[in-house]
């Protein structure tokens, strides 16, 4: 009896995962068209203005191509950066800031290069704190380190926004 049961399981469980339509995300489809690497190999990203702007392209084109150069664009992703730095800690004995966090925003804009049309668009936001110190240098680089690692999120979150929906 306790077989028949378990027997009866198994296959309403695999009737019902039958008709999943998932698709691991970097898998090849089973269709013929290109895996999503191929896709976001051919992505390319327009040179920007601000330091904190060329660092998320430096990771998004990283993360698009592996370093491997740029493959024939079929898309364009147009970006446009912004950061804030803002001190959050205050230590009231020594009279300075102790803490801070660097805010980085990037909007964005996927471009199809074959029709000129606009495919996906949005804004990602990416955070990261420092520790404040007497040394100005220490100060300056610890905010040039905590731009780097917000703009690093912030790519990673635009690269999975896209191949999710370049992947669709």
């Amino acid at each position: 009896m306790r077989s028949r049961i378990v027997a009866i399981a198994a296959v309403a469980a695999a009737l019902t995962l039958q008709a999943c339509v998932f698709q691991p995300l970097y898998g090849t489809p089973a269709d013929g068209r290109p895996g999503i690497g191929a896709t976001l190999a051919a992505i390319s990203v327009p040179e920007v203005d601000s330091r904190v702007g060329q660092q998320v392209r430096n990771h998004l084109l990283f993360l698009f191509q592996g370093g491997r150069g740029p493959a024939d664009a079929r898309y364009e992703l147009r970006i446009r950066a912004a950061d804030a730095n803002r001190q959050i800690a205050a230590s009231q004995l020594a009279r300075t800031t102790t803490a801070g966090t660097v805010s980085v925003t990037v909007s964005y804009d996927l471009i199809d290069l074959s029709n000129n049309t606009r495919i996906d668009g949005g804004t990602r936001v990416g955070n990261a704190a420092y520790d404040r110190t007497a040394q100005s240098f220490a100060n300056i680089r610890a905010v040039r380190d905590a731009e780097n690692r917000a703009a690093r999120e912030v790519a990673e979150q635009i690269r999975l926004t896209v191949a999710a929906r370049l992947g669709s």
